[in-house]
């Protein structure tokens, strides 16, 4: 096998470059091209010329070399995009139609079960239909359309940039991985969700706000425990075997026997330095809810109801949190705001904005979203999951079963001096159906 050897005539803007297998069925229609097409092509286009790169190069090729001055046979290259840039033409299927468009070259698309043609915009859906002509029920090969194909393109710069463009468009729209990577991680994702779900027995979800460094002094909603507290309720999950997981576990990998989710709203600054340590020491994971505008400091919220001020976390406490792996952030609107009393542009900027601005500051993607005050309906549902959130979480309302409906998830409120007794009661898996018995 010859290796590095350039092709004759390198600088001619004629090469018709073949790149493939030279065995089996791919073999068979390579040689119906030598014999039957690229003659026929000379004849019109005498400065032309037919590269083939691929191998294993046998004696048979070696003949058809010697016997044709315009054919060259260059074995396998490690690195095929040299030969892509000088042809004038790409002929090939599968991995090497797509390489070629992607590097604006024109492709002819043929492979061991079919001839497609010229990459123009009435062949596209044939082409993705065939994976480029390797996949049909029978054989069905023109070599007369191939030929006055070959002919056109060589000869027309015109055709050559219109098949470029469609075939480089192609690639961009349907088999990019950085579009198309997305398509499948979400296609994963909701399988694996879907067996997490039908696996599962409960999840109970808790939902907290504040932690400060001792018992809290009065506050009106009761937003704080201490960090004595909060270390009381992670060591009594560990003990009982509760692993903490976030709503990304749920589409990312298989959840563990007795998982729990452990919620924070609004990103407070005291997470950071009252909630964050305990996190690394115990290895327990949460969820945080985080305003889109980080314009906002402090709970401006709350000030009308007397609540004390408190600062929200800083970008930099954000970044190193995230990059703990032990905090999943969620979105929170943008500047949580009642999505029940706005009309639905509001709402949609609110959650499709701190979505979009989440994601920008955070680098990655954010599935879950917080219905500010737990506020929420049918409208506003359909508006979180458009936007592209796979989880909406509420309060007081949804289904008291968790997976019922992931765009209005139950949680648990957390109040400062849980017993260990209410505790055992609300991390059960049944606290919610318990409640709803009592009509609570």
């Amino acid at each position: 096998m010859r290796k590095n050897i350039k092709p004759k005539n390198p600088t001619s803007n004629s090469t018709v470059l073949l790149v493939g297998r030279l065995s089996g069925p791919k073999n068979t229609v390579l040689l119906n091209i030598l014999r039957q097409v690229a003659p026929r092509v000379i004849r019109q286009v005498s400065r032309a010329r037919f590269v083939v790169v691929g191998g294993p190069v046998t004696e048979e090729h070696r003949k058809l070399e010697k016997q044709f001055s315009y054919l060259s046979f260059e074995g396998h290259q490690k690195k095929l995009e040299p030969y892509y840039r000088k042809a004038a033409v790409v002929v090939g299927a599968g991995r090497v139609a797509l390489e070629a468009m992607n590097l604006k070259r024109p492709v002819v698309a043929i492979g061991e079960r079919k001839y497609v043609g010229p990459l123009l915009p009435e062949k596209i859906e044939e082409a993705k239909a065939t994976n480029f002509g390797d996949c049909w029920d029978e054989e069905s090969f023109d070599w007369a359309q191939m030929v006055r194909d070959l002919t056109n393109l060589l000869k027309s710069s015109d055709v050559r940039k219109k098949v470029i463009q469609t075939g480089y468009d192609l690639v961009q729209k349907e088999y990019n991985m950085a579009r198309v990577f997305p398509k499948m991680e979400f296609l994963y994702g909701q399988v694996l969700l879907e067996k997490n779900l039908s696996s599962l027995h409960e999840l109970p979800v808790l939902m907290y706000h504040r932690v400060s460094p001792t018992a809290p002094a009065s506050s009106k909603h009761n937003l704080q425990i201490s960090q004595a507290e909060m270390e009381r309720h992670l060591l009594f999950l560990r003990d009982r075997g509760f692993e903490a997981i976030g709503f990304e576990d749920l589409l990312t990998r298989k959840i563990p026997r007795k998982p729990i989710i452990l919620t924070f709203d609004d990103g407070y600054e005291d997470n950071y330095r009252y909630l964050f340590p305990l996190l690394r020491k115990h290895k327990m994971k949460i969820v945080m809810f985080l305003l889109g505008n980080r314009k906002h400091k402090t709970n401006f919220w709350d000030a009308a109801d007397g609540e004390e001020p408190a600062a929200l976390l800083k970008p930099g406490q954000i970044l190193e949190m995230a990059k703990s792996g032990l905090v999943e952030f969620g979105a929170h609107s943008l500047n949580h705001s009642k999505l029940t009393e706005l009309g639905s542009k509001e709402i949609e900027r609110e959650v499709v904005g701190s979505k979009k601005a989440l994601e920008t500051f955070l680098k990655k993607p954010v599935l879950s979203f917080a219905y500010p005050y737990g506020f929420t309906n049918e409208k506003i549902k359909k508006i979180t999951q458009v936007a592209g959130f796979t989880f909406g979480i509420a309060v007081n309302t949804g289904p008291t079963r968790f997976g019922k409906d992931l765009l209005e998830i139950r949680r648990i409120h957390m109040f400062p001096n849980t017993s260990p007794f209410k505790y055992f009661k609300k991390t059960s898996g049944y606290y919610l159906r318990y409640r709803g018995l009592l009509g609570k």
